[in-house]
């Protein structure tokens, strides 16, 4: 199924995506839904009434991001062979990693799929980075990787940004300086949905194809078979160190392609339209505004 939120960004309520309507969930919020524990009978026990529940028309209302105040937003930094091959000629010396590098955002700059997204008035370098989201669907503390898929909710399209000239303001002068979290957690900087996919949609363990189009061109064009480390391994690796709960999001690495890299770089500017697609999961499309 296809779980979305709907509604004013700060006031959405949870559906159930059917077609082109939204049948609502008796909650407020996707994170509350998610911790329920039988969250699961009820989305089947809700979907098999749904031709007499009262149904939302999906073009009449706003979708946020699926999660919209999830506990945690963490993000595999550096985790697709693809990104480390075309970093190696601007950052020099990059090795594979032996461990996932785990970071974090705040979990405000998460936004809607089709939502503008805001160029701060301090960045000349803002950056997109296409990426797979998957949302934990039941508590876990200290899982094995053959236990991780029965802890996950399902998928969403991300597009997990960054300001590089603040993630990275002192790394020439100082390489021990990066300020990841402040570059990545403006508002508007995570874009995700269209909807929240559960795991019976698509085909596990299958390579999902990855896109990127700026105004049209392609920039990113990979799958998720590029991954250093896995879903399983993600999930289990941050839960040695960290319980996990219902709604927390972990991001699981960008293929080749994004503007920092580039030469000479594409970041992105006012007016531009981002469009972030993912094979089964969806498209997300944002464009971009300048700080007013």
């Amino acid at each position: 199924m296809r779980l979305v939120s709907y509604g004013a960004m700060g006031s959405e309520r949870a559906g159930i995506l059917v077609d082109d309507a939204i049948i609502d969930l008796p909650v407020s919020d996707m994170r509350l839904f998610l911790e329920q524990p039988d969250w699961r009978r009820q989305l089947d026990r809700i979907f098999a009434a749904r031709s007499s529940a009262k149904a939302i028309e999906r073009k009449s209302v706003r979708l946020g991001a699926p999660v919209p105040v999830p506990r945690k937003l963490l993000i595999a930094g550096a985790n697709t062979k693809s990104h480390l091959a075309a970093a190696g000629p601007v950052l020099k010396d990059v090795a594979p990693p032996r461990q996932p590098m785990i970071l974090a955002k705040a979990t405000s700059s998460l936004c809607g799929p089709f939502d503008d997204v805001i160029h701060p008035r301090e960045t000349r370098k803002l950056d997109y980075e296409l990426e797979l989201g998957v949302v934990i669907g039941k508590r876990c503390r200290r899982i094995g990787e053959a236990e991780v898929k029965d802890h996950l909710a399902g998928y969403m399209v991300v597009n997990e940004m960054s300001a590089r000239d603040i993630q990275l303001a002192e790394h020439e002068a100082n390489p021990f300086y990066r300020v990841h979290f402040i570059g990545k957690s403006y508002d508007t900087f995570c874009p995700t949905g269209p909807a929240l996919v559960t795991l019976d949609e698509v085909q596990w363990g299958k390579p999902l194809r990855m896109r990127t189009e700026v105004n049209g061109q392609v920039r990113q064009d990979s799958d998720t078979s590029d991954l250093y480390f896995g879903i399983e391994k993600l999930v289990s690796y941050c839960s040695q160190a960290m319980t996990l709960f219902p709604g927390d999001i972990i991001v699981t690495g960008s293929p080749a392609g994004v503007a920092f890299f580039m030469r000479p770089p594409g970041f992105l500017k006012p007016g531009d339209r981002v469009r972030c697609e993912i094979e089964g999961v969806g498209v997300i499309e944002n464009t971009v505004h300048a700080e007013g």
